[in-house]
């Protein structure tokens, strides 16, 4: 019988605990990506066979080298041998060969471009919902709209099946490419930025050319939404803010002239 309680957060910073500091920091990302994606705070052992296959499949279908699955299986396996799951749940990953260099150099260094980038908790989160909504709901809206589309018999002149179908392949590569980020995304922690702007910062600043107050949250490009205060770290503005404390005064070059800001208050 497993042990209760352990969610797949505290399972994961317990296996962590347990391996050498070349491990840990080799291992940590791809384990903080896998219990994001099933929820940090879901119980361990509610997991299914099901729920590590899909992990997979979102896995390889983002391209990604499948050896980044070995953590993710081996973790399984000792959360086994630790009682915490009642099956081993790693044996459910099954690794394949990676894509040969040749054939896959573009994908691959798509990859490593985006391994890069960092996320806010709330946008990674954000993603997964727009995902999940994707997949268990916009995909059999759409199954149902071709079937209908199909009671034509004539389908060669179909507006409504033709539109279907166009929606379909937007929604498919929508999918991909959250699956895409998900896969690779890495998930900062807030609290380490202290008292300086850094990503995720909520900021409060002066405009002083103008007398302006504003306020701006500082995220990951794919979080970035000007119109809601969600301002790029990659921004001109984002860019400039990075790393300012409280108080500090800074200049950027605007197609208007040159505008000058201050720092008044940063919230995590």
């Amino acid at each position: 019988m497993a042990l209760s309680g352990y969610t797949a957060g505290e399972a994961v910073r317990s296996y962590l605990g347990t391996l050498s500091e070349d491990e840990r920091t080799a291992q940590q990302n791809e384990l903080g990506r896998f219990a994001r994606w099933v929820g940090a705070n879901v119980r361990l052992d509610t997991l299914k066979a099901e729920d590590i296959e899909r992990y997979q499949e979102q896995v390889e279908q983002s391209g990604a080298d499948p050896k980044r699955l070995e953590p993710v299986r081996a973790f399984l396996a000792a959360a086994h041998k630790s009682r915490l799951t009642e099956i081993n749940l790693g044996k459910y990953i099954r690794l394949k060969r990676a894509p040969s260099k040749k054939n896959n150099q573009h994908a691959h260094e798509t990859i490593v471009e985006e391994e890069v980038a960092e996320m806010t908790s709330d946008g990674y989160d954000a993603l997964k919902a727009e995902l999940e909504h994707l997949v268990n709901v916009k995909r059999a809206e759409i199954a149902e709209a071709l079937y209908e589309a199909r009671l034509d018999k004539d389908i060669r002149e179909n507006a409504p099946f033709d539109a279907a179908k166009q929606h379909q392949a937007e929604v498919e590569n929508k999918i991909r490419m959250l699956q895409r980020t998900l896969a690779t995304a890495r998930v900062i922690d807030q609290s380490a930025n202290g008292n300086r702007v850094g990503l995720g910062s909520r900021v409060t600043l002066t405009d002083l050319t103008h007398g302006e107050e504003l306020c701006y949250t500082l995220v990951g490009t794919s979080e970035a939404n000007p119109r809601l205060g969600r301002i790029s770290v990659a921004s001109p503005v984002g860019k400039a803010l990075l790393d300012h404390a409280p108080g500090d005064e800074f200049d950027i070059e605007a197609p208007g002239g040159k505008v000058r800001y201050r720092v008044d208050r940063i919230e995590a």
